[in-house]
């Protein structure tokens, strides 16, 4: 039997038994309080399968499962690792928990295992231990060590918000009762926070129209809040209540009714009204704790009622911030937390600072777009360390937020397991999605499963928060260190040597800020 040790942010597939990256050890340098994670790729196993132990480590222990990639969707011009693989192929993406000592099944030429050590708080010096593979052969052992910073792990600093889809939740984990699905929405939540996740969108409550009035009921939008608010969340972002039949529809709908007919005056006075007072009711309505969305995406054919429509949501609920994912649409001054996607932000880049030298707040975002241009994205066709990358661009740009539509909105009823590049519709059009897209987690047996895109999102956002302290002591040192391997959000450095290097660079560099303090 043979092994590679692989760095967490380097894709493996189950047909590849060698890596470039690979090493004969895993020596890594990690963070107190935080998790030091690395990839094993177990070859030419005898009997097609091995038993794996851990010994000497606090670890969690993971199977990598190939999901398929079948086609690479929106690459019209193919460039060096866009796309890494040519499709169809498979790719260990989703982590599978497994126990000490767990058999596993070589379902092709290799297999990889996700290693996610605990570091604790007074850890000090190395963490030493191994991981042993046995096979019906014989036995291969791979040594760890794990040099324990001075350094804790950074407090959080990103205003991150993903997706989350309670029905695919309830449908494909074939839940009956409220009591299971509330502890299974709890389980997705705090791999949501595992990642360092700070926000949450909430959906508008439940509404009614009768005898010519509306009527809101917020028992299930409040409980959401509350048990978020448990679990850690900081802030929320309420779900726009308005979208566009097409993309070159004018007007703005909330069902079938144009919010700036008489109809949707009363709507929009009736259901902002109700909802500031039920967040002044909770205590709520200060703190900044709530932002409002009005319609996704607003581009120049709807952009005059897009502003009609801000002027009643300001009306009504002044207190809340208003924030939408928007790009180059003509609504100056509209908002107050801008979310841009990649692409848009640099190709307006002169247009959103100047909104952020105003006073206002610039995020950024991603979707199933940018595709062409070697721009990174969090795609299962593209390298692994375009997904660790995201948030280098948050630093680089000065940008303090990140969103994205979903980590489960899978589509169609399909099975996630089985399609990467479902259909999706959106706003009349239809595409077919970028592998990955519509996923970061998967629906497992009884427990939502990780992918290894989600770890390395926890990773990118540590990352963040460490370029952001150091910078604030020296921020030519951590600027340096970005600049080593990200110049822009289509031009970064996909050597994964390179990369650990500016990342221990950046580690030496906060426990050195830390220790000085």
């Amino acid at each position: 039997m043979k092994y590679q040790v692989v760095p967490s942010c380097v894709w493996t597939y189950p047909d590849i038994d060698y890596y470039p990256e690979g090493k004969e050890r895993a020596e890594l340098l990690a963070l107190r309080g935080g998790y030091s994670a690395f990839q094993v790729s177990f070859s030419d196993i005898a009997g097609s399968e091995i038993a794996v132990f851990v010994e000497g480590l606090d670890c969690e222990l993971y199977r990598l499962l190939a999901i398929p990639v079948e086609s690479c969707p929106g690459i019209e011009e193919p460039l060096p690792h866009f796309p890494e693989r040519k499709a169809p192929f498979l790719a260990n993406d989703c982590l599978v928990p497994i126990s000490n000592g767990e058999k596993i099944k070589a379902e092709s030429v290799s297999v990889t295992l996700y290693l996610c050590v605990k570091v604790p708080y007074d850890a000090k010096g190395i963490l030493k231990g191994s991981v042993t593979a046995r096979d019906g052969g014989g036995c291969v052992s791979v040594p760890v060590e794990i040099e324990v910073s001075r350094a804790a792990l950074p407090e959080e600093r990103l205003n991150m918000v993903m997706g989350l889809s309670p029905w695919d939740i309830k449908v494909h984990h074939k839940l009956e009762s409220r009591e299971e699905f509330l502890a299974l929405e709890r389980q997705y939540l705090s791999l949501l926070r595992r990642q360092h996740q700070t926000m949450l969108f909430v959906k508008w409550p439940w509404e009614r129209f009768e005898d010519g009035k509306w009527s809101f009921d917020f028992r299930h939008f409040n409980r959401y809040v509350k048990n978020a608010m448990e679990m850690g969340f900081k802030k929320f972002l309420i779900e726009g209540f308005g979208f566009r039949r097409s993309w070159d529809a004018p007007d703005i709908l909330h069902r079938d009714i144009d919010l700036l007919s008489r109809e949707g005056y009363e709507y929009l006075r009736q259901y902002l009204t109700a909802l500031r007072n039920n967040l002044k009711e909770n205590g709520w309505l200060s703190d900044d704790l709530f932002m409002l969305g009005v319609c996704d995406e607003p581009n120049d054919i709807n952009a005059l009622a897009y502003r009609a429509v801000i002027s009643l949501a300001r009306k009504y609920i002044p207190e809340l911030r208003l924030y939408d994912a928007t790009s180059g649409a003509p609504i100056y001054g509209a908002l107050d937390v801008w979310v841009p996607r990649a692409d848009e932000y640099e190709a307006h880049r002169e247009v959103f600072d100047s909104y952020r030298e105003a006073g206002d707040e610039v995020w950024h975002y991603v979707c199933l777009y940018p595709r062409e241009g070697g721009y990174i994205n969090r795609f299962m066709d593209i390298p692994l360390l375009c997904t660790r990358y995201l948030f280098w661009g948050n630093y680089k740009y000065s940008l303090t937020g990140y969103l994205h539509w979903t980590v489960n909105a899978y589509q169609n009823n399909e099975d996630p397991f089985k399609v990467s590049c479902p259909r999706h519709v959106n706003a009349g059009s239809e595409s077919i999605l970028p592998p990955g897209d519509d996923k970061l987690i998967y629906p497992g047996e009884g427990r939502p499963w990780m992918s290894i895109r989600l770890e390395n999102h926890r990773e990118s956002a540590e990352e963040y928060s460490m370029l952001m302290a150091v910078a604030e002591k020296d921020k030519a040192l951590a600027d340096s260190i970005c600049g080593e391997v990200f110049e822009s959000f289509h031009s970064v450095e996909f050597d994964a040597d390179k990369f650990e290097s500016a990342r221990r660079k950046l580690i030496r560099a906060y426990e050195k800020m830390k220790n000085e303090e």
